[in-house]
């Protein structure tokens, strides 16, 4: 009697175990870290405006970049450096961008220039691993990818 009293209290013994590994395995599993949006040079493939995509030049140096450690933006528009003030929400699913920005003023015309600095206001933005959707609101779309 005693053996099977000692049986049966290993073989539950055995199962809570199992049963709690599997438990803190779909707790403790591996986790995926959203993707990063600041600290990434965003290069921009197509400006929509007015509901019409304009695709960016190949070879274009076009792009955002968002500071990790302040409300900050620099880029390119193709043509000239600019810097301004961009706060990403803490779930990263808004930009607002200020309204002044310091940029060079080196003259030129499409196809290098590209409207890509956004305008004041507040942008939706959706971030995958490898691309960057920013949408104004008055429903402009600047598509980025890394």
């Amino acid at each position: 009697m005693k053996r099977t009293s000692l049986l049966a209290s290993t073989a539950l013994a055995t199962v809570a175990l199992s049963t709690t590994s599997v438990a803190q395995a779909d707790n403790d599993g591996p986790h995926t870290a959203p993707p990063a949006l600041t600290g990434v040079q965003w290069h921009a493939r197509t400006v929509t405006i007015d509901g019409v995509a304009h695709p960016v030049p190949k070879g274009s140096r076009a792009g955002l970049m968002f500071d990790a450690d302040k409300p900050a933006v620099t880029g390119h528009d193709g043509c000239n450096g600019f810097s301004g003030k961009a706060v990403v929400d803490s779930d990263r699913s808004a930009i607002t961008f200020g309204s002044e920005y310091a940029s060079t003023t080196i003259a030129c015309y499409p196809p290098d220039h590209v409207d890509v600095i956004p305008s004041a206001g507040t942008y939706k933005a959706q971030v995958t691993a490898r691309t960057l959707t920013l949408t104004g609101p008055a429903g402009q779309v600047i598509t980025l990818t890394r």
